[in-house]
């Protein structure tokens, strides 16, 4: 017995001399691996830190400042879901750690468990806690609940307990839409006092708007421009934040003659201020036209009982900002922030609802066929389609929520647009009626899927919404009309008939049909613009297409318009647009615009949608390359070429090959365009002035996926072999023989016949087709489709119109310069002896040019395939144009080549060692200036000229023209000088 005792005290002292040497000697220790993550978590290298963290996890996998760090670096990464594992299991463990409790709580906000960070910050707050980090977690829980107004009093109780703190500065001048200094979002909202009776400032009344003030009430004509702030680079919901930029617009907006800006829904507060600013202050206040945009709805259904509600918050939003009490939460596509100035003495109309799609009316419709009469406390609907109750219910609604929280009212209308109107258009067959006309005429025509957009098939009728007594300030009309679509402005003999001063107007003849419909009811026209692009939406036989036009036609044509909608009897109009809009798609363009997500960093030349404003929004290269033939233009360039010796490689001798004569060839790119100067050794030989196009012509060879597509020969030239391939031939021949040729084995579209109909071709996409380097080819025009081929509800055929957007006009940028033209692709300067280009993007099958993306194919759905470009190879050829064999393929002219860059090391080989190519500099971020174009003060003349009085109301026939005696004095009346500026 003795001795088992001392064994077992032997065997004590061995184990705890034992565990002594594991826990101080042997046991790896989690300490310093702690120490290191933390380090690395200071440093931002967070998954650096996980790694160490796990390590130290190994060791002891309870060790709670662990599972917290851990916690903290997947919340960095945006993993939350793996933050949350760490933080609960540290939490069981050790609940009243604050770090550990905070970094819980910010792992519930990203979740949207927004009950159980409520309950922890709670926690913490009864534990004493009231620090910055604690006012930051509660502003933000705040801030995800919508309730901006506790949110700020948070950050700004964050910024009392740490006055630098960057995290409250940037939500306060998020929040209160501000940049720089916060001075000004230390204001605090002024209590509303609801007034004793209702108070309207405008009233719809008969055929026109009305403003009351000092107790009387007075006819209006509106004028404005429809604002949406989204510059380069940002799409709507990243709007402008600075007051300073929007107090300059409303300058310019107002000194064009314009009394109101429309805009379609919520912009940010910066906004706001600035107009209660501009407002408070001016002789002239501008109005302003609230939209509350609704979106489409789920399953096209609009009583979707979600959307309603979504539809009535958003109502709720836009009346309560307008009175200076918002507080609207941001949700990814949408403003939102804090909302101070009322701004409702100036509102002259709340327009509600989207410019919908037929098929998404016609889906709402056919789901509730059941409804089809409202009763309410406004607007009534005694016999209407379901969409046009869904629209009478939020116009309901609108008008009950503004007058029960501020008794007030304004006038009150649902969006429309011509696609939709309640008028029958013979000429507007639906699809199915089309595709019947056409099978009874032989062609093989196949039914596609639904769902169908017809432009003729459905209507949304305003004149079924009846206004009520107790809605005083009136209900009317508003519709978005574009010249040049749809196309029964084009083709219906009806309003092709129809001319004013200028010619044939169609838009005068629909605008007087739908007037006449509306009778007794104001016509708001809105969204009437035409784009300054070089690329063509839609064509107009009127003249009016979409696109194609010069700032200074894109002003006339809107000056136009702008006496037409008056003449025609409406209420008012606004203008598309105020700014350049770099995110705009269209049909015509979208599919070349990929990556899709970045096409806010350039600018599309060729896209109508991007040009529509008053004011350029120009990438950087439009201040630099002015097509001047200014060598100072190119001063910080080196030449890509520059001429090799001999100097020429084949003279013709005669007095033109100084001509023919290469020096150099430069390259350059900006947001929007790939620029080429090329500089020759005399261009004007003969003394006239001029270049000698009679004599020298000049061909640049642009490979912009080398080894992957292209031919190996160019056209017009002596046969010259390009292993790598050549994509695009730029042919300079003259004013108007200068273009953008393409490889037929590069082109995504091709010209085919109708299957059944052999007469009769459509140009469509080359689905399945994928780039590669040939032998055999042709260059060829690079043609467009704006207008497809229709047909008729009694079966005329209208033929597709087509053009060659690859042609590029001659002229000059400087709006100073006798040959300004601002959709100039090239110049030639005879005194600097140089021919300097701008190619857009799309011309050369780019598709996003910050990131390198070129088009490489086409999937069998339409889908494109890019891949990078390398760089475009780039060659330069002079030669001496043949008589006699312009008639010939342009592959088999064979004119004699004078001169090259790079040189020639024989007849038909380029000197491949000295060829080079041309790589830009991606960017992320655009750059980009702000101009006014040319078309702002042909409008301000038309805008000027306008009366006051609506046609409706003063019994005026037709508009006086801006330089009689009677558009002068209209002019005076509205406080412009009567030169029009």
């Amino acid at each position: 017995m003795h001795l088992l005792k001392n064994r077992i005290i032997v065997s004590l002292v061995f184990i705890l001399a034992a565990t002594f040497v594991w826990e101080f000697y042997v046991k790896p220790v989690s300490g310093p691996l702690y120490t290191a993550a933390v380090s690395e978590y200071k440093k931002q290298n967070y998954n650096r830190s996980i790694d160490l963290l796990w390590k130290a996890w190994n060791v002891d996998p309870n060790d709670t400042a662990v599972l917290t760090l851990m916690g903290w670096n997947y919340l960095k990464l945006g993993d939350a879901h793996a933050a949350e594992t760490h933080f609960v299991r540290a939490y069981r463990m050790a609940p009243q750690v604050v770090d550990l409790t905070l970094g819980y709580a910010y792992t519930e906000l990203e979740l949207g468990k927004f009950d159980e960070a409520r309950r922890l910050l709670k926690q913490l707050s009864q534990a004493g806690e009231k620090g910055a980090d604690m006012h930051l977690a509660w502003a933000a829980l705040y801030r995800k609940l919508g309730q901006n107004r506790e949110a700020a009093e948070e950050f700004q109780n964050a910024l009392a307990a740490d006055p630098d703190n960057p995290l409250a500065v940037k939500n306060l001048q998020e929040m209160y839409n501000v940049t720089g200094d916060i001075s000004e979002i230390q204001e605090k909202r002024e209590p509303f006092v609801r007034p004793e009776t209702l108070t309207y400032s405008f009233r719809a009344e008969g055929d026109y708007f009305a403003r009351r003030a000092e107790g009387k009430s007075r006819p209006v004509y509106l004028a404005g421009v429809d604002l949406l702030p989204a510059l380069p680079g940002r799409f709507p919901a990243e709007s402008v934040t600075d007051p300073a930029l929007f107090a300059d617009w409303m300058k310019s907006i107002s000194a064009l003659g314009a009394n109101s800006i429309r805009v379609y829904t919520l912009l940010p507060p910066a906004f706001y201020r600035a107009l209660y600013k501009f407002n408070d202050s001016a002789a002239r206040p501008l109005w302003l036209l609230q939209g509350v945009s609704f979106g489409d709805p789920p399953q096209d259904n609009m009583f979707d009982p979600a959307y309603v509600r979504d539809c009535q918050e958003k109502i709720r939003d836009a009346v309560d900002v307008i009175h200076g009490q918002g507080d609207v939460a941001s949700r990814p596509g949408r403003v939102g922030g804090i909302y101070n100035y009322s701004i409702a003495q100036w509102v002259n109309g709340l327009i509600v609802g989207d410019s919908w799609l037929s098929h998404v009316v016609t889906r709402t419709n056919q789901i509730n066929p059941e409804v089809r009469s409202f009763q309410g406390t406004y607007v009534e609907v005694s016999s209407g389609t379901p969409s046009e109750v869904f629209l009478a219910q939020m116009i309901d609604y609108a008008v009950g929520y503004e007058e029960k929280k501020y008794n007030w009212q304004h006038p009150i209308a649902f969006f429309n647009w011509p696609t939709l109107d309640p008028l029958r258009h013979p000429t507007e067959s639906t699809l199915l009626e089309e595709i019947s006309i056409r099978r009874a005429i032989g062609e093989r025509a196949v039914t596609p899927p639904g769902p169908y957009d017809d432009d003729d098939a459905v209507s949304l009728d305003p004149m079924h919404l009846k206004p009520l007594e107790k809605l005083v300030a009136g209900y009317f009309t508003a519709y978005s009309i574009q010249p040049n679509y749809p196309d029964f402005l084009n083709y219906d003999p009806r309003y092709q008939n129809v001319r004013d001063s200028e010619g044939p107007n169609p838009v005068l003849g629909y605008l007087r049909d739908l007037k006449a419909y509306h009778k007794g009811m104001p016509l708001l026209v809105t969204d009437y613009g035409i784009p300054s692009s070089l690329g063509v939406g839609h064509f107009s036989p009127a003249g009016f297409n979409e696109g194609g036009k010069t700032e200074v036609e894109q002003g006339r044509i809107l000056a136009r318009l702008t006496r037409t909608i008056y003449d025609a009897g409406a209420a008012g109009g606004t203008v598309l647009e105020w700014l350049d809009q770099w995110f705009r798609q269209s049909w015509i363009e979208r599919r070349f615009e990929m990556p899709a997500e970045r096409r806010i960093l350039w600018k599309n030349f060729m896209n109508p949608p991007e040009y529509f404003g008053l004011m350029a929004a120009d990438p950087r290269g439009r201040g630099v390359h002015q097509l001047q033939g200014d060598p100072a233009e190119w001063a910080n360039k080196n030449p890509l070429y520059q001429e090799l010796s001999p100097p020429m490689v084949e003279p013709v001798g005669d007095r033109y090959d100084p001509a023919r004569d290469l020096k150099a060839l430069y390259v350059d790119a900006d947001e929007s365009f790939l620029y080429l100067r090329l500089v020759v050794g005399k261009l004007d030989n003969d003394n006239d002035g001029k270049p000698d196009w009679k004599n020298a012509n000049y061909l640049i060879g642009v490979g912009t996926v080398p080894d992957q597509a292209g031919l190996t020969s160019l056209p017009f030239i002596a046969p010259v072999r390009f292993p790598m391939g050549m994509t695009y031939a730029i042919q300079l021949a003259g004013p108007d023989e200068t273009r953008v040729l393409i490889t037929s084995t590069y082109d995504p579209f091709e010209i085919r016949a109708v299957e059944g109909i052999p007469a009769h071709n459509i140009l469509g996409l080359k689905l399945g087709w994928r780039a590669a380097v040939t032998d055999s080819g042709r260059f060829e025009p690079q043609l467009s489709e704006p207008n497809r081929r229709r047909f008729s509800r009694d079966g005329k055929y209208f033929p597709p119109d087509r053009y060659e957007r690859g042609v590029l006009r001659q002229g000059s940028l400087s709006p100073q310069a006798p040959n300004y033209n601002s959709l100039a692709g090239w110049n030639a300067n005879v005194q600097t002896n140089s021919i300097d280009l701008r190619i857009p993007w799309s011309l050369l099958n780019v598709t996003d040019p910050s990131s390198f993306k070129v088009m490489v194919g086409m999937e069998r759905d339409g889908t494109v395939i890019t891949a990078d470009t390398p760089g475009f190879a780039l060659v330069a050829f002079s030669y001496q144009p043949r008589e006699g064999v312009q008639n010939r393929p342009i592959m088999e002219q064979h004119h004699p080549i004078a001169d090259a860059l790079p040189g020639m090391a024989g007849p038909t080989q380029i000197l491949a060692t000295a060829l080079k190519s041309y790589r830009w500099v991606g960017w992320n971020t655009p750059q980009y200036s702000l101009r006014l174009k040319a078309s702002y003060s042909i409008l301000q003349k038309a805008f000027q000229a306008l009366p006051e009085t609506p046609a409706t109301a003063g019994g005026r026939a037709q508009l006086a023209a801006p330089g009689s005696t009677r558009g002068r004095q209209a002019m005076q009346r509205r406080g412009a000088p009567s030169s029009g500026r």
